[in-house]
C-alpha cells in the first residue's frame, strides 16, 4: 500500500522538475548579447563550431545574424577546441553560434 504514494510522489517531482525547466528555457533564464560579428545561426554546435572549414562537413546555416543584432543566450558548452552558445534570436529561431562572436 505504501508503493503507491511513493510512486506518486516521484511523478509529482518529476513532473516539478520539468516545469521548473521548460519555464526557465521558455521564459527566462538567458542573458542578452550583440553578435560582434556577422555569423550564422546553426542546427549543431559541431556545426557553428566548423563552419567554414574546408575539412570537416556541416550543414548549412538556418538563419544569418548581423552584427550588432541582439540575442539571448540560453545555455553554453565547451568542446575540444571551442565555445559554442545555444541562442534565441529575436524572431525566436533557437540554433548554435560560437560564443566568441558574441559581446555583451
Amino acid at each position: 500500500m505504501k508503493r503507491v504514494p511513493i510512486a506518486v510522489g516521484i511523478l509529482v517531482a518529476i513532473a516539478a522538475a520539468a516545469g521548473v525547466w521548460f519555464g526557465y528555457m521558455w521564459f527566462g533564464g538567458s542573458s542578452a548579447v550583440v553578435t560582434s560579428d556577422e555569423t550564422g545561426v546553426f542546427p549543431s554546435k559541431h556545426d557553428a563550431a566548423y563552419a567554414g572549414s574546408e575539412s570537416i562537413k556541416t550543414a548549412p546555416a538556418l538563419v544569418r545574424l548581423r552584427r550588432g543584432e541582439s540575442v539571448s543566450v540560453l545555455w553554453d558548452t565547451y568542446g575540444k577546441d571551442y565555445w559554442a552558445c545555444y541562442i534565441r534570436t529575436s524572431a525566436k529561431q533557437r540554433g548554435w553560434v560560437l560564443c566568441a562572436l558574441l559581446s555583451a
